[in-house]
């Protein structure tokens, strides 16, 4: 099978792309494969392009959020 870049660029993508019940290696190795910015900071995952977080429980994807404009 070959390799293939995708791109996401809407939000509604990235949980077919990791969905909840995975694993922060899964999902991290996920994201890097679709060349997706993110930023790790442990149980949470942003990845700014996107305007989600990740939540992480244990090490298992608790839900994902998406991120909204300070007011």
């Amino acid at each position: 099978m070959k390799n293939q870049t995708v791109n996401i660029k809407h939000t509604d993508e990235l949980p077919q792309l990791c969905p909840i019940k995975s694993s922060i290696a899964f999902c991290l190795n996920q994201l890097r494969h679709a060349h997706i910015s993110f930023l790790n900071l442990g149980n949470i995952i942003i990845c700014p392009e996107q305007k989600i977080v990740m939540i992480f429980k244990g090490k298992c994807l608790s839900h994902i959020e998406k991120i909204r404009p300070f007011s």
